[in-house]
């Protein structure tokens, strides 16, 4: 579950609910990539208390709310390739 912690125009701060560093990290490093981000970085407070916080901040020429659903998108299109690849190489065998 994703939860909403700060939202402006330029800055968006979410909390992974029942994630750990690995969605944390993964959704930081996408945002990164994102061409109108400007920061992003991912924190976990305390690991056995808390929740990944994914922050970014954008170049104002696009809503942070857009970047985050155009992220989620791209890991989902890149986990359903790889589930793809390795299906086929599974049944090469």
């Amino acid at each position: 579950m994703i939860k909403v912690e700060k939202l402006s125009d330029r800055e968006l701060t979410i909390k992974l609910i029942g994630e750990d560093h690995t969605m944390g990290n993964l959704i930081s490093k996408y945002v990164l990539n994102h061409p109108n981000v400007q920061i992003a970085a991912y924190s976990i407070d305390h690991p056995l208390t808390e929740h990944p916080k994914v922050m970014l901040v954008t170049d104002n020429s696009i809503k942070p709310l857009e970047v985050l659903k155009e992220v989620i998108n791209e890991v989902i299109n890149t986990v359903e390739k790889l589930i793809k690849v390795s299906e086929d190489l599974m049944n090469d065998k």
